[in-house]
């Protein structure tokens, strides 16, 4: 991972002393501005601010090199600088970057924290099955193999509602909208609003029962069609939704 973060610098304060030497000056000369400035690191905002330090510049514009500076320039700057204090917003990316790091953490908390009670909700409906439950599922489809690779097609995306349980099967009714995918147009179903759109879209259940299998339910959370086919591939339930009584 890569950190792009820059070192930037601020200058606070600058005074001219008309009465100071310059040592830099040509032939001599008086007239001196001290400048107190102050690094600190740039990561999405200012944060961490190092030292403050000083720059002093003859009348002329010449900057003065720290191995120049004279007794009283050393005095003057040290005499501005104790006066110079670091501003708060310097300090601003202590404060905002981990802030909203922590309520990105809080966020993605309470989104586990959903989608583990809803886990725990699908997997009581799969273990104990009613009539009424709607399984959002895939049909499985059916499997092709190609030397080593193995590719299912013909998936039905669709709602399906249980109409009854006996032994090992499961009757249910699929849903009027489906989405069909194929080994060359296939279908991803954890696109955003995919479920919600085909739940809007359902608006009646076929009157033909499709068979499932309890027990691969069970076990795998299987969408396993009976009776089971050489070349038939599992589907998926990827949610259940029981009707409030």
């Amino acid at each position: 991972m890569i950190i792009v973060y820059q070192i930037r610098s601020m200058e606070h304060t600058r005074k001219h002393y008309p009465d100071l030497a310059c040592p830099a000056a040509n032939g001599g000369g008086t007239g001196v501005t001290i400048a107190v400035l102050q690094r600190y690191l740039w990561f999405f905002g200012p944060m961490m601010p190092t030292l403050k330090f000083g720059v002093a510049f003859c009348d002329n514009g010449e900057r003065i090199p720290a191995s120049k500076w004279t007794p009283e320039i050393t005095a003057k700057y040290k005499e501005l600088k104790a006066g110079t204090r670091t501003p708060l917003r310097l300090w601003r990316g202590m404060i905002v970057i981990p802030s909203f790091i922590l309520v990105l953490a809080l966020f993605a908390r309470i989104a586990k924290f959903k989608k583990d009670r809803s886990d725990k909700e699908v997997a009581g409906y799969v273990a104990d099955p009613k009539p009424g439950d709607i399984y959002y599922a895939n049909n499985g489809g059916t499997l092709v193999i190609d030397g080593n690779s193995a590719t299912s097609t013909n998936d039905v995306y669709a709602l399906y509602k249980v109409k009854d349980i006996q032994g090992d099967s499961i009757f249910v009714i699929p849903g009027n909208a489906s989405r069909i995918g194929t080994a060359e147009k296939p279908v991803n179903p954890y696109t955003s609003g995919f479920w919600e759109d085909l739940e809007k879209e359902t608006t009646t259940f076929n009157a033909t029962p499709v068979i499932i299998s309890l027990k691969s339910l069970h076990q795998y959370n299987y969408f396993f069609m009976l009776p089971r086919d050489a070349q038939s591939s599992p589907g998926r339930v990827y949610n259940v939704t029981r009707a409030e009584k």
